[in-house]
């Protein structure tokens, strides 16, 4: 099972860069639908904000429980 993590080296908190290495799509794309949702009425701030909380970073996996 393919797990989703942030990844260290991003601009801001990584996840985008998470989000592309876990969709196989190109990071820049991620970037620019983030920018243009941010002047839509879609929250994509405080769902943003929310990912950046709930996704671990890349080296954390090891202090989660693997649950299968």
């Amino acid at each position: 099972m393919k797990k989703m993590f942030r990844t260290k080296s991003s601009e801001i908190a990584g996840v985008c860069s998470g989000l592309s290495n876990y969709f196989n799509i190109d990071e820049a794309i991620l970037r620019i639908i983030f920018i243009v949702l941010v002047f839509t009425p879609f929250p994509i701030v405080s769902t943003y904000l929310l990912m950046w909380m709930l996704i671990p970073k890349e080296n954390d996996e090891d202090n989660y429980t693997k649950i299968d």
